[in-house]
Parts: structure tokens; C-alpha cells; sequence
């Protein structure tokens, strides 16, 4: 169905930022290995049941084709690095201890501050 190694992407489509990167990995995923799911459309649950019941809201899933593995936020980075040509050598230096919680954090305060600009309220309690 999906190309072998593909990574399923599901992001909130009501949400400018998360669109906006979905679009910058778009043009950058050469291979074909990103496959990009709205939380708000019906395919997700029938490509992804493993994400099914998940809070998705707030952070970017990825679900690995072959093993089914997830990930979400800043877990799922070195995964999607690993599948862009030219940003690949990045995905082992976010696997180095403490780098995912440091990128997860600078992505917490990016996510904060546009709410606090926009006026609008976060997903989910964790922001």
C-alpha cells in the first residue's frame, strides 16, 4: 500500500503551524516515505488503528509502516530526519540523551507563545 519504510504523519489540520510543517516536509520528502494523515479525516483510523483512542491533539504522531511502532513530538523527529535526503545526518544527533527533552521544550514555548499571540486556547493541558 505505502512504500517500504514510510512513516504515516498524523497532524491537526485546523492548526496553522502543524500545516505549515506538513507542507515544509512535503517539499523535502523526495523518497515518497511520508504519509501525511489529518486527525480530523476518516483514513486515519483505517491506516492507523494503532493511534485510535490516543489524545493526538497538541503534538505530531508518526506511525512506522513496517513495525507499527508510534511515536509522538519530539520522539518522532529523529524518524522523520531519517527520511528526508538531505537533513538524514541530523536524525542520530537527536538521539543523543537530553537533545529530544531540549527540543521538546524550545517546541513547548513555540507553541505558547503562538497561542498567547493568537489568543487562542492550547489542544490539551500540556501546553
Amino acid at each position: 500500500m505505502f512504500p517500504k519504510g514510510s512513516l504515516i504523519l498524523a497532524y491537526d489540520a485546523e492548526c496553522s503551524l502543524c500545516c505549515r510543517m506538513m507542507d515544509r516536509l512535503r517539499e523535502r520528502d523526495r523518497g515518497g516515505l511520508l504519509v501525511f494523515f489529518p486527525l480530523q479525516g476518516k483514513d486515519l483510523a483505517l491506516f492507523a488503528p494503532e493511534l485510535a483512542g490516543r489524545d493526538l491533539h497538541g503534538e505530531i504522531h508518526g506511525l512506522e509502516e513496517g513495525s507499527r511502532r508510534v511515536w509522538s513530538g519530539a520522539a518522532l523527529l529523529p524518524h522523520v530526519l531519517g527520511r528526508l535526503p538531505r537533513l538524514r545526518w541530523l536524525a542520530p544527533l537527536l538521539r543523543v540523551p537530553g537533545i529530544s527533552h531540549f527540543v521538546a521544550w524550545i517546541w513547548r514555548r513555540r507553541v505558547e507563545r503562538r497561542f498567547r499571540i493568537s489568543g487562542k486556547q492550547p489542544f490539551s493541558d500540556r501546553f
